[in-house]
């Protein structure tokens, strides 16, 4: 009787859970995620994360990795006139102007800069195209054999896509590089160039609200919907969380990370962290300042000189 009493107690305990876990899994709007431990590359959690689906700008992840390995970073590229045409975001790069490679590294991984991301795939190899074929590659190496790239900057091609579990690969791959690593904590990235100063805010909200985050990229295009790949740490394990076809990011990433954080950031400090307009600071005022300081003196050193005795 006792027996049969505990037994009853267990199923009803079972009866309240079932439905709590399948709710929580529903409450997931990702057509694909993956979470997995680093090193091992243990999976903690996923679904359907061997299906190919477009990933929006978590393409750049690999962009900037291979530029990073490509370049020495103080090298000066030029954009043609091209880069007028390409989408936002982006950097406003002018065509003819010179620019810092890094810049236009960082630009392209903290700002999430389509325009920075394909003049740097069409100085590398020559055009965008042959970049794309570069990056391919690349991911073969990785051993992301389930990939396809067609552009530099995850704009919604045909017949560009990955899967969780290569996203994951690639990023783990590029977590590896110090500079990669560096960049994508980056909070805050100024960009100059000849005229003006701009400051942009890293589009990954967990990097402002959620202290086991390491970096992540973001991503969205009305075709892709939300994507999103990053890493975190926990008792000095790297966790990588990749995701793609998302209505509903931050939650769903919030979901899915409560599997192995028992706090996470509530939906407002979330919104707090959102990426705001860039800040932007002319220097043509300071030059102008310069140049009326600089007149200033001159005038003073002339009165001094006809003062002075022959």
């Amino acid at each position: 009787m006792v027996y049969k009493k505990v037994m009853m107690r267990f199923i009803a305990v079972l009866l309240l859970l079932i439905p709590l876990s399948l709710s929580a899994e529903d409450s997931i709007t990702a057509e694909s995620y993956l979470l997995v431990e680093e090193d091992t590359f243990h999976i903690i959690a996923g679904k359907d994360f061997d299906i190919p689906l477009p990933l929006a700008s978590t393409t750049k992840v690999i962009t900037t990795i291979m530029a990073i390995e490509y370049l020495e970073g103080d090298e000066v590229i030029i954009p043609d006139n091209e880069v007028r045409r390409i989408p936002r975001s982006k950097l406003n790069l002018i065509p003819g102007r010179e620019y810092n490679a890094m810049d236009l590294i960082k630009g392209t991984l903290i700002h999430s800069a389509n325009d920075a991301a394909y003049t740097i795939a069409s100085h590398i190899a020559g055009s965008e195209e042959d970049f794309a074929r570069l990056m391919t590659e690349k991911a073969r190496e990785i051993g992301a054999y389930n990939t396809q790239f067609k552009n530099a900057s995850g704009l919604f091609v045909e017949g560009q896509y990955t899967t969780c579990y290569d996203l994951a690969l690639i990023f783990r791959y590029a977590m590896s590089n110090v500079k990669f690593k560096e960049i994508i904590a980056t909070k805050f990235f100024t960009f100059r160039d000849k005229r003006r100063s701009v400051v942009y805010k890293n589009h990954n909200r967990f990097l402002f609200c959620f202290d086991p985050t390491l970096g992540g990229k973001t991503g969205y295009t009305r075709a892709s919907k939300y994507c999103y790949v990053g890493a975190f740490e926990k008792n000095g394990k790297v966790y990588i969380l990749s995701i793609l076809g998302s209505k509903n990011l931050w939650g769903d990433a919030k979901n899915i990370l409560s599997t192995i954080y028992d706090e996470l950031p509530s939906d407002k400090e979330l919104q707090k962290a959102r990426a705001t307009r860039a800040s932007l600071a002319s220097y043509k005022k300071t030059k102008t300042k310069k140049a009326a300081i600089k007149k200033k003196t001159k005038k003073l050193a002339k009165g001094k000189k006809n003062l002075s005795p022959e």
